[in-house]
């Protein structure tokens, strides 16, 4: 990240057309939409923000300000009220350059329009639940694993365990032992949403439920819902729901899958859920092994940074 030439004109330009009042951009979208933000936003934090600078006023000529800054990470952009005006950013820069469209950051005009579920939600409140991959990497180390959930699960994965090659000798955290395409496209948020200790559970065709940063080690097998006790998994999820004390649930699986029917079968207003989601995407056709966790990964990404602006095409939201 050198101290290059941003073009701020492409700021001004891509937040003009943001139709919500908070937008959440991460550091490395900003990056591309500048053409390379310089290290000084970050060695001379927080002074870079403010003050009269071509940076700030090309979030002002747009009728915005920064509301929340982690830098290096994502930041807030909050509408202020009408644009300034903007000396030094020429009119006709506000058109992407060639080779570098715009047009392809932005999600489908119909969630920018309504993006109540995704703003309304706070998600590092929500629980997040998740599907395993058949990807996953190798290695880890020979840490103890931590009793996470009650013996009932210890017992039914020991079970499981006499059919299904499990190999625990080498352990790490489950999100980042998944490598699958969903995980690949939501690095980023999943990084930043475990890191700030988000509550996410996983659903495992090895180990039943997970939460994200639970040691595992490798297996391969699919998830079916046949192989755990009859109401055992939603019990779990209930009962992890009503220990951590969540009230919304936010679930992003695909819509015809066991993973999908585990979620709709739980209770979980019983569990003092008060608005429960699963966030689904519609098959084109052809890939949809690969294009349907791919687009799940960046509705992931969207409702992390609270940016409905991430969302891909065809994304669907299920009221349970």
């Amino acid at each position: 990240m050198a101290d290059s030439r941003a073009d701020w004109s492409q700021l001004t330009a891509w937040l003009r057309s943001r139709s919500v009042d908070l937008v959440v951009v991460s550091w490395a979208q900003l990056d591309r939409i500048v053409g390379g933000m310089p290290a000084s936003s970050i060695r001379h934090y927080p002074q870079w923000w403010h003050g009269d600078r071509p940076n700030t006023r090309a979030w002002r000529a747009a009728g915005f300000e920064p509301k929340q800054i982690r830098p290096g990470e994502v930041v807030t952009f909050q509408r202020t009220g009408a644009p300034t005006a903007a000396s030094g950013i020429a009119s006709a820069k506000t058109a992407a350059p060639t080779g570098r469209p715009i047009a392809h950051l932005a999600g489908p005009a119909a969630a920018r329009e309504q993006p109540g579920w995704l703003v309304r939600t706070d998600p590092e409140r929500a629980l997040i639940v998740i599907a395993c991959s058949a990807s996953k990497a190798i290695g880890g180390d020979a840490r103890p694993r931590p009793a996470r959930w009650s013996p009932d699960l210890v017992a039914a994965r020991a079970v499981l365990a006499t059919t299904t090659a499990i190999d625990d000798r080498l352990l790490m955290p489950a999100w980042q032992r998944y490598t699958g395409f969903f995980y690949t496209s939501a690095a980023d948020a999943l990084t930043d949403a475990t890191a700030r200790r988000a509550n996410i559970v996983i659903i495992s065709g090895g180990y039943g439920v997970l939460s994200a940063d639970e040691p595992i080690g490798t297996y391969n097998r699919v998830f079916r819902h046949a192989d755990w006790p009859p109401g055992l998994l939603e019990d779990l999820l209930c009962e992890h729901a009503r220990r951590t004390g969540a009230r919304s649930m936010v679930a992003f699986l695909a819509a015809s899958t066991e993973y999908a029917r585990l979620v709709r079968r739980t209770p979980w207003r019983s569990a003092g859920i008060t608005e429960a989601a699963l966030v689904s995407v519609a098959s084109a056709g052809g890939g949809a092994m690969v294009t349907v966790p791919r687009a799940l990964g960046s509705a992931f990404r969207a409702f992390w940074y609270r940016s409905p602006d991430l969302l891909p095409d065809g994304i669907s939201v299920e009221s349970l």
